[in-house]
Order: structure tokens, then sequence, then C-alpha cells
């Protein structure tokens, strides 16, 4: 069989609005079993999409992943869609190319659904982009994105894919995004809008702060649901957005997965509105 005959085309789009983050797990050979434990969870209980990258833990999150799924058996891998990322340093062509593999070898499997660029480095986009492209003609990925753009890069990086005529484009941009952090509302959204890019929230409950915040709970109360489900569902008031929050505590796991069925009334987005003000002007990308 040629290789281009099982090349799958990149109308690619999140199966899930609630993933599970990998950031920091990994990191203490004394936490692995709960971990595994937690990603084997998530996957059992019906989560469709797991976030990870090489560079977390050294490449460990993504060893912790290929043992879960050997748990949970790998018949369970079409029903998943696994992101990874590829350190800026390591982001030539030949260099994605060889990072793709490793992550590929150490979760075990045939493909990555969506692969991306970390951050910006000082390698070209256009290298990047080469890299992606022969990873999807092989069928090691089935899409490819960006995270942690801004506006300007994400023009930079729409122009160098127009200049080397890429036959795909990137499908998302996993950048920080939560009631704490709106400032990617005020130009970035709409650019990604515009290019019908997805958005992936990360760290959406404010690094654990929003769980606690005092007006959130109030409002959370009020709905019978918790604030953590509260931020999430925020989140996906955003249309083609998703939320990768991280836990491993198995209860949490499955709150945060109803947060997906969770539509909030517009007096709630209001009342959240009055608490996080949205963005009235440009303002820089948060990272974390």
């Amino acid at each position: 069989m040629v290789i281009r005959d099982i090349i799958h085309p990149m109308t690619f789009s999140f199966q899930s609005r609630i993933g599970l983050g990998t950031w920091k797990m990994g990191e203490a050979a004394r936490s692995e079993g709960e971990e595994i434990k937690a990603i084997e969870a998530a996957i059992q209980m019906g989560y469709g999409l797991i976030d990870t990258a090489e560079m977390y833990a050294s490449g460990n999150a993504e060893t912790l992943i290929g043992k879960a799924l050997k748990i949970a058996g790998h018949s369970k891998r079409d029903q998943l869609q696994i992101v990874s990322k590829v350190l800026p340093n390591n982001a030539s062509t030949k260099g994605t190319i060889a990072a793709c593999e490793a992550s590929i070898k150490r979760m075990g499997s045939d493909y990555i659904d969506c692969y991306l660029l970390h951050w910006q480095g000082s390698h070209s986009y256009e290298a990047t982009i080469e890299g992606f492209l022969k990873l999807h003609e092989r069928g090691l990925i089935r899409s490819y994105g960006i995270s942690n753009f801004g506006t300007l890069d994400l023009q930079k990086w729409i122009a160098a894919e127009n200049r080397i005529g890429a036959h795909e484009r990137a499908v998302c941009n996993q950048v920080y995004y939560a009631l704490n952090a709106r400032g990617i509302e005020y130009d970035l959204i709409p650019l990604m809008q515009k290019q019908t890019m997805q958005l992936m929230a990360y760290s959406p409950l404010g690094t654990g702060d929003l769980v606690h915040h005092p007006d959130l709970k109030v409002i959370a109360n009020t709905l019978g649901i918790t604030s953590a489900q509260l931020a999430l569902a925020w989140i996906l008031r955003q249309p083609n957005a998703v939320a990768i929050p991280k836990t491993v505590n198995v209860e949490r796991l499955e709150e945060n997965l109803f947060a997906g069925e969770i539509i909030l009334g517009e007096a709630v987005l209001l009342e959240l509105d009055r608490v996080f003000s949205p963005p009235r002007k440009k303002t820089s990308l948060h990272i974390i």
C-alpha cells in the first residue's frame, strides 16, 4: 500500500470539549502510580482528549500515558485524541520529525492526533511547518497546531504557511485562558475565529486559584455546581473551545468531565463579567 493511501485529511476537530492535562505529571517516582491510575480512569470514564508534551517531566508524562493506555487496552486508542508538543529548540524540520517519533515511541502509539509547536524559538516557522507536513504525509500526525502564540505571532505563522503554500494549516492554538486571564478575548480570539482555528485553554482554573475564589463559589452554589465546573463551563461558552484541566483525583475527573454538559445563562455570564472584567485594551499574552 502506498503511504498516501492511509493519510487522514486534516479536517480535524476535538471530539471532547473537556480534556485531561498532564503538565507536572511524571516528575516524582512516588506519584507515578497515582498518576497512571488517574489517566487510565479518565480514559475509562470517557475522556476523549489528553494533552501532553515532550517537555513535561522530560518525556515522562508521555511515558505515563503509554502505561495507562496499556492498562486501559489499546482498543481505547481510536476513541482518544492525544495532543503533544515539540520544544522550540527541536523545531527544525528534521528535529520536529525526530521529536515526534520519540513522543510516539514513549506513548506506545502509532500516531499523535494533534502535534503543536510549544512556543516560538530560533527555528523558522517554515522549517517547523515543513516538519509537520512531512509527519502528516507519513501518517504520524493527524493535524498540527501551535501553543502560546499571541496575535502578532499568529499573524506571522499564517504568513509563513502562505509563503510555502502549505496544503494543511494549523488547526488550534493552545494558550492560557481562564476567568482571571481574559486578555486574549480582545484580539486573539477574534483572529482565531476568523481562521476557524480552535482554542485550547490550558490552566483553565487559573492554576487552581479559581477553585477557591469566594465570589465564584457563591455563584456556583446558586447553580448547584462547583467553582471548577463553573469556570470550565465559562470557557466552553466560546465556540470551538476546549479546556484541559489537570487533576489526579478521580472524583474531580468526573466533575470536570460533567462541566462539558453545563450551559450558562446570560444572567450568570453577566455576573461573571462583573467579577472578572473583560479586557478593554490589548494586553500581552499571559504564559505560565
